[in-house]
């Protein structure tokens, strides 16, 4: 595909907000966090009890995936939920597991012949 450069500027600026995103979500529990999002909001509360973990690692992780447009807050009162900006980012994460799945399966086919030709 042919770009002017005014349209590959623009091209590009997609590709870094990309990345910015997949840079957020390179962490187990970030993908953890989404994953419990998928549903439904949550508290910051029910989050820390679920994901066992503390407020402050919480809140490290949960201000990455704001910045990063994934998350958004919600205050009432003093509790604060969280729920998914775009509800496609879950899809997303679920068609890279089913790779990863589909890469699991092959490598095991893989190593099993390998063990089968050294065995033979």
């Amino acid at each position: 595909m042919k770009h002017t450069n005014t349209g590959r500027r623009e091209w590009r600026k997609v590709l870094e907000m990309q990345c910015e995103i997949c840079k957020a979500l390179a962490h187990p529990a970030r993908l953890e966090i989404l994953e419990l999002l998928s549903g439904n909001s949550r508290s910051a509360s029910e989050l820390v009890a679920t994901l066992e973990t503390s407020k402050a690692n919480l809140s490290k992780h949960i201000n990455l995936l704001v910045h990063a447009g994934i998350v958004e807050a919600k205050r009432k009162g003093r509790q604060i939920s969280y729920r998914l900006k775009h509800p496609e980012i879950h899809k997303a994460c679920k068609i890279m597991r089913s790779i990863l799945y589909q890469h699991l399966k092959e490598d095991g086919r893989l190593a099993a012949r390998i063990r089968l030709s050294k065995s033979g």
